[in-house]
């Protein structure tokens, strides 16, 4: 059955329109005007189902002319077809022009007769039904652009046919777009790619050819130009942002200089697209071009990738070891295994050229594995020629800890070389747990269950919390001193380093610095109290025979030169009582040393120097004996000679004593340290006093130290317990707190509630990290505010927060708090405001839970019911109730409609998306599947029915249905279509029937 075609007659005689309508009347339904006014009232209201006007120019109140202009000026009325009706008389050349340039298709005179009308009028339609057919292949159906395989055709031809012509590819892309349709909504999202594509048009159509080639990227093919700059596309950005000032959309610019015709013109499009890339994310720069460079960066890409597996199995991957040092005795005490590809063509490819790569495809586990394996060997090697073991630590990636047999490869791995997991340190760097921490987490766990070292790398260089620190499973922190690299800069880096070693040992983490060059690193690490250390000031990365020469030269001459330092001390050491604490003497002339002796002898051993390099040695060696340091300050002796004495003694807590025969030197003897002074010549009975009260000062002074230690290790605790952006607990405090009441209670009432902010990540992505982090502390002082009955309040990772309140709640005044938290938080912040959602989930003690986990586990199964039920944001966990099952489970559950003889399809309510569509609606609509999945259900079959709701976002899911017969515009199919609204799996779904009419079943039947 043939769907009937409308006309529209617009002409002010109506002796014509009545003519007009009993010619066309046996094959159209017939509306008339009267005026152009009248016909635009009736276009209006009806535009979707006119085939075609016919038009008389001269009418009063709006003539012909000013009706065609209204018509071109409206996106959806330039589609219908004109035809110019006139008298007897004919159009001169002026008038048809004018009427030309408003799109009319043909020209009809009254007075040729009823078989000619009938004639041209279907030839009209059917030409434009033609061209709507051509326009669906050849352009966006969205913006009215070329597609994607049209615009390549058509370029490729404009290419070829003017070969003497230069051309560029211009592509520009909306970065971050798949956010506005996540925070603003598809249709928004739909909007601005209209938007962009009329400024595309508008800007390069008159010398070009424009298309959509995917997403929100467009193409443009244009004539050469020699030279573009920012300015030139500046006023796209502009136009952009007046577009909607809440989306802060960038949108940018990639060319790419035909130099190769014979180039497909989709590589012309990556490569414009790979200029663009390389802007992405850089504050004011809208245009870049394709290079050498960026050519030259694939082609290496291209290289490795090709040549990584053959690298492997030759061996060309060589293993280098970079020593770490003891601080206390500056001995090797391990080694970090690092990598380099040794090519037979090209030397030396270093990490950073391929690590990035290896990460993305996944062959970093092979790599990782590789290093591993051949430390292993090294250390059995060496065990075996009669040496102590250095373990090794080796980088292991995110890839290698979600690997499920982790566990079993390394511990196959030992065995293989008789070795233990005591031998192998696992270094996992730090942005590692910030990505599915959980899963990270968990697998580090059984790791050092195993007896694995575990060590976190670039600790300083991200983006981790200190109080993530409680929460990770390692034992050792690797700082990175490029985080206080400049201390003269950066002075106050220095206090948060002093911070974060003192809480690494508050906890039982080890510290090793690496990235150490300099010796006042080494020296501030020193007297911050830092373990070990690892950088170039010590050793470069060194190949395997390099470094175990190292071993040999630092660890051996080390034993040697101590045991030359106690034979050389001892000569000048006199020892009266070797069970007291020492009393070093610095007095190179042993003019009053008799004098000290006779003073002292019964307190202390007295140990004497006579050269700075003695005292220097003896003080590293001997400084935990050292009871006090008397320091003669002789002519020769610099003020650079005090400040370097002064320095050991205030590294290592020794009191200093200066003896002076002038005053030249006191004050700054004083300056640097030293706390009390003696003048030559002295009276033995006041030395006794001098030192005695020196040391009083001294311990009075370690006292004030150590209650400033113990406040600050309190104020750690205090910072151990408590998240560090919103000030609530964190995950490891609440846990705590909540099995202290489970232990100390004998009645488990109470309520457990999770809190997840909606779309949080879109939020931190679109607006940035600094807004996400007040949007944080924002929830979290509501939630104080409104939760005023208890301290149970924790930010427990990233949007989720728990709520624990120790007794029962009346749960209608629960749900009044639940719904200030769950429904249209609004924040305003300045500039910017936005309206925020949460869900919650709710779990009751002890009717489903008696400790902390199955509070929690419960509670997260509410949470996630809730997420997918967008009726109501919160929900109280109940006996029986499961979590919403994944998509693979949703597709198995669709899997029966596959063999349904009607057409079926079903609509995610939530983003309105199309998530299952059998064959058979496909070939009613004269779709493929692919084009149809993940697409929009109203760009789809919203032209079926203009008042249908496809989202059903405000009906009651329990009750509601709609059902009608309409035509599938284009395809000339009457169907029944059947809605129901329902909800599987969690998810609000709509499912849609589509029944063809038995007549045109027939039909196909029989054909």
């Amino acid at each position: 059955m043939s769907l009937t075609k409308t006309v529209l007659i617009v002409d002010d005689n109506k002796v014509n329109r009545q003519m007009l309508s009993l010619i066309l009347g046996s094959q159209y339904e017939i509306l008339e005007a009267e005026n152009g006014e009248a016909a635009l009232e009736v276009l209006q209201n009806s535009y979707a189902g006119i085939s075609v006007i016919l038009l008389d120019l001269v009418m009063p109140i709006m003539n012909g002319y000013e009706l065609l202009a209204e018509i071109h000026r409206d996106a959806f009325l330039r589609n219908i077809p004109v035809v110019v009706i006139s008298q007897n008389e004919v159009l001169d050349a002026t008038a048809k022009a004018k009427a030309l340039s408003y799109g009319v298709q043909d020209f009809i005179q009254m007075a040729c007769g009823p078989d000619e009308i009938k004639r041209r009028v279907e030839n009209t339609v059917l030409l434009k039904k033609t061209a709507n057919i051509l326009d669906l292949v050849q352009r966006d159906t969205l913006t009215g652009l070329y597609s994607k395989k049209h615009f390549y055709s058509l370029a490729e031809k404009t290419i070829k046919q003017n070969p003497e012509q230069e051309y560029d590819i211009i592509c520009c892309d909306i970065e971050r777009f798949k956010l506005v349709n996540e925070l603003f909504g598809f249709s928004e999202g739909d909007a601005l790619l209209k938007y962009v594509a009329l400024m595309i048009r508008d800007k390069f159509q008159r010398g070009g050819i424009c298309g959509r080639i995917g997403g929100d990227i467009f193409a443009v093919l244009v004539e050469h130009r020699e030279e573009y700059n920012e300015n030139d596309f500046f006023d796209c950005v502009e136009y952009i942002n007046r577009f909607n000032e809440n989306l802060h959309s960038v949108i940018k610019f990639g060319v790419y200089t035909i130099d190769d015709a014979t180039l497909p013109v989709s590589i012309m499009c990556a490569r414009a697209c790979l200029a663009l890339e390389s802007i992405k994310g850089k504050y004011a720069s809208y245009l870049a071009f394709y290079k050498d460079d960026i050519r030259q960066k694939l082609l290496d890409e291209q290289f490795i990738l090709s040549n990584m597996k053959t690298a492997l199995n030759n061996r060309e991957f060589v293993v280098y070891f970079q020593p770490k040092y003891d601080l206390m005795n500056e001995k090797i005490c391990s080694a970090e295994a690092l990598v380099r590809w040794m090519h037979p063509e090209k030397g030396m490819i270093t990490p950073n050229r391929f690590i990035k790569i290896f990460e993305d495809n996944g062959f970093i586990t092979e790599l990782d594995l590789y290093v591993l394996e051949e430390s292993c060997r090294w250390i059995r090697s060496w065990m075996d020629r009669g040496n102590p073991a250095i373990p090794v630590s080796v980088n292991m990636s995110r890839a290698d800890i979600y690997n499920p047999n982790i566990d079993s490869i390394l511990l196959s791995l030992l065995e293989k070389y008789g070795l233990t997991p005591s031998h192998i340190f696992i270094e996992i760097t730090e942005s590692a747990y910030t990505e599915n921490s959980e899963q990270i987490i968990n697998g580090i766990k059984q790791l050092k269950e195993l007896g694995f070292t575990i060590e976190m790398d670039d600790f300083g260089s991200g983006y981790s919390s200190l109080n993530m620190l409680s929460e990770l499973p390692i034992d050792v922190l690797k700082l990175d001193m490029r985080f206080v690299q400049d201390q003269e800069k950066f002075r106050d880096k220095r206090s948060v380093m002093s911070f974060v070693i003192s809480l690494a040992k508050w906890m039982n983490l080890k510290v090793i610095a690496e990235g150490v060059e300099t010796e006042e690193q080494v020296n501030l690490l020193k007297i911050l109290g830092c373990h070990s250390v690892q950088g170039y000031f010590f050793s470069k990365p060194l190949p395997l025979h390099s470094f175990e020469e190292l071993i040999n030269e630092v660890n051996l001459s080390l034993i040697d030169s101590e045991a030359e330092l106690i034979a050389t001390s001892n000569e000048n050491i006199l020892k009266l009582d070797i069970e007291n604490k020492y009393m070093l003497i610095f007095d190179p002339n042993s003019e009053d040393f008799e004098r000290f002796q006779s003073v002292f002898a019964h307190k202390y051993a007295l140990l004497q120097v006579k050269t700075l390099p003695e005292l220097h040695d003896i003080l590293k060696e001997e400084k935990s004996n050292i009871a006090i340091l008397i320091f003669s300050v002789a002519n020769d002796v610099t003020e650079e000679d005090l400040h370097e004495i002064s320095y050991l003694t205030k590294q290592f807590d020794i009191p200093m004593i200066t003896i002076h025969e002038t005053t030249e030197l006191v004050a700054k003897a004083v300056s640097f340290g030293a706390l009390d002074c003696i003048f030559k010549p002295y009276l033995s009975e006041t030395l006794d006093n001098t030192v005695n009260n020196t040391l009083c000062r001294m311990q009075t002074s370690q006292f004030q130290k150590e209650v400033q230690f113990n406040d600050a290790i309190a104020e750690m605790k205090k910072r151990a317990e408590v998240d560090f952006l919103s000030g609530l607990l964190n995950r490891s405090e609440l846990k705590i707190r909540i099995q202290d009441f489970f232990n100390h209670n004998q009645e488990f009432t109470g309520v457990f509630i999770l809190i997840d902010i909606d779309h949080f990540k879109s939020i931190n992505i679109a607006l940035g990290y600094g807004m996400g982090d007040k949007v944080l502390c924002a929830v979290g002082e509501m939630l104080e505010s409104i939760f005023e009955e208890t301290n149970f309040i924790s930010r427990m990772d990233g949007d989720l927060f728990a709520i624990f309140i120790p007794f029962r709640v009346e749960q209608e005044i629960l749900e009044q708090k639940l719904e200030k938290i769950c429904h249209a938080i609004a924040y305003d912040n300045a500039n910017l405001k936005l309206s925020l959602t949460c869900s919650a989930g709710v779990c009751f003690s002890p009717e489903h839970a008696t400790n902390y986990e199955e509070l929690y586990s419960n509670a997260e199964i509410a949470l996630l019911n809730a997420r997918v039920n967008r009726k109501k944001r919160f929900l109280f966990y109940d006996k029986g109730m499961k979590a919403p099952l994944n998509e693979e489970h949703q597709q198995q559950t669709f899997m029966f409609l596959d063999d349904v003889s009607d057409g079926v399809f079903i609509c995610d309510t939530l983003n309105g998306e199309i998530i299952y569509i059998n064959d058979t609606a496909c070939r009613l609509i004269d779709k493929s599947r692919e084009s149809c999945i993940g697409a929009s259900c109203s760009a789809i079959f919203g032209e079926m029915n203009q008042n249908f709701d496809f989202a059903f976002q405000n009906m009651d899911f329990s009750d509601s249905s709609y059902e009608e017969d309409k035509y599938i515009k284009g395809a000339d199919v009457k169907v029944h279509l059947k809605a129901k609204p329902t909800i599987l799996n969690g998810k609000r779904l709509i499912i849609y029937y589509l029944q063809e009419s038995e007549a045109h079943a027939a039909i196909n039947h029989c054909q």
